[in-house]
């Protein structure tokens, strides 16, 4: 018995020693987090919009889908030809919507076909932008009782610019954010190690409704007013003691 735990301690040496011998070794690596400060900024710049986006179109009912995209048809065409005989190019005008489908009525409980309804939605930029009062004018003069207008909104055609004003005054401000904290913290503020942006132009809504009998109410007025460009950041400064 004392043979075989003799034998089997010097196996135990034996390969502790083997192990002691090997070549690998085991590295702990170190911390993969250098220290550091995340801030944010933002900054706003503001510019006149250039272009006009007009969202307008046709709605037909009629007992049958035939005649309901006839009229529909002549209705959207008129207001086509308001629309570049007023200056709005050919590849400024996007169909986003057709639609056909039927409506119902319920009577005694009961479902009975009415007709059927098409729908016919462009969108429109207007480059011109002090035209637009007068082209929605002269399209819902052209599509009569048919007509619809669903949105109008402002914007600029090429913000670069004014990112490029936002973007600087949202650095600005983070950097001066850190300097605070790193210097409240005792520490040296160094340079940046990842920045993020977010943002861009904020649109200019303007409700429309379309009204019956359009072409003999006064001309719209349209206000196009300021459009904000907003860029906001966040930055990652490295710190450093001091």
């Amino acid at each position: 018995m004392k043979a075989r735990v003799a034998a089997l301690a010097g196996i135990a040496a034996l390969g502790l020693l083997a192990f002691a011998c090997t070549n690998e070794t085991t590295v702990l690596p170190p911390s993969q987090e250098l220290p550091g400060v995340t801030v944010s900024g933002s900054g706003s710049a503001f510019g006149e919009p250039d272009v006009a986006e007009l969202s307008l179109g046709v709605e037909a009912e009629a007992a049958g889908v035939s005649e309901a995209r006839s009229r529909a048809a002549e209705a959207m065409e008129a207001m086509l030809t308001a629309l570049k005989d007023g200056g709005v190019a050919d590849e400024d005008i996007q169909t986003t919507r057709f639609s056909v489908q039927p409506r119902f009525d319920y009577i005694d409980g009961r479902q009975e076909l009415r007709g059927f309804v098409v729908t016919n939605i462009v969108i429109a930029k207007i480059r011109e932008i002090d035209d637009t009062g007068g082209l929605i004018d002269s399209a819902l003069e052209a599509g009569g009782d048919l007509a619809r207008v669903d949105n109008l909104r402002f914007t600029i055609d090429d913000p670069s610019a004014l990112e490029e004003q936002a973007r600087q005054e949202a650095m600005a401000e983070a950097r001066r954010k850190a300097e605070t904290l790193a210097q409240a913290a005792g520490v040296e503020l160094g340079p940046p190690r990842s920045i993020s942006e977010s943002g861009g132009p904020q649109p200019v809504p303007f409700e429309l409704r379309s009204v019956p009998g359009a072409g003999e109410l006064a001309a719209t007025p349209i206000e196009v007013g300021e459009l904000e460009v907003r860029v906001q950041v966040q930055v990652v400064y490295a710190l450093e003691e001091e």
